[in-house]
């Protein structure tokens, strides 16, 4: 009986841990060591499918230039990330604030953007270096990995570790 009781709880303890998603970090962001030890800042930019067109085309060259209106105008739906003076991983936590803007907006797609040093020259979508777009968190795409996607930030692009299904 006492057994029974046991496994029960034990039963109880995983599916709870199942039902509530498990990982409490579902992105987590890398930098290489050379990116690490330099000042580079990556944004996190959750957006729908009415704004995607925008983010794929928008010049990031503009966007990283200071007082840039898209950027300023996208404050609260975006996470940002400043390798250089800190760890060389951040992780975005599932209580982030940014998850519940990205909710409320009906993100879709997840724009991982990096000011980059060097020169690049700017291209529309993934063919820009500084820019990755990626499937939101909770989209099906991600299939059993949507639990945790690992992208790292390298010396010329930005390369998603977790790589979701194709369209």
């Amino acid at each position: 009986m006492k057994t029974m009781q046991i496994g029960c709880c034990v039963l109880g303890i995983l599916l709870l841990g199942l039902s509530t998603g498990g990982c409490s970090q579902p992105v987590t962001v890398a930098a290489s060591d050379a990116i690490c030890k330099k000042s580079v800042e990556v944004h996190l930019v959750g957006v729908n499918r009415f704004e995607k067109d925008l983010w794929d085309s928008t010049s990031m060259t503009d966007y990283w230039t200071p007082g840039s209106q898209l950027r300023n105008s996208a404050e609260e739906y975006t996470y940002v990330i400043q390798f250089g003076r800190g760890p060389c991983e951040i992780a975005l936590d599932k209580k982030s604030p940014v998850l519940k803007a990205w909710k409320t907006r009906k993100a879709e797609y997840m724009f991982v953007l990096a000011d980059l040093p060097g020169v690049f020259t700017d291209s529309a979508g993934n063919a820009d270096a500084r820019r990755l777009r990626l499937p939101a968190l909770g989209s099906k795409r991600w299939g059993m990995r949507k639990k945790k996607i690992d992208i790292r930030i390298e010396d010329s692009n930005i390369v998603s570790l977790t790589v979701p299904a194709s369209d």
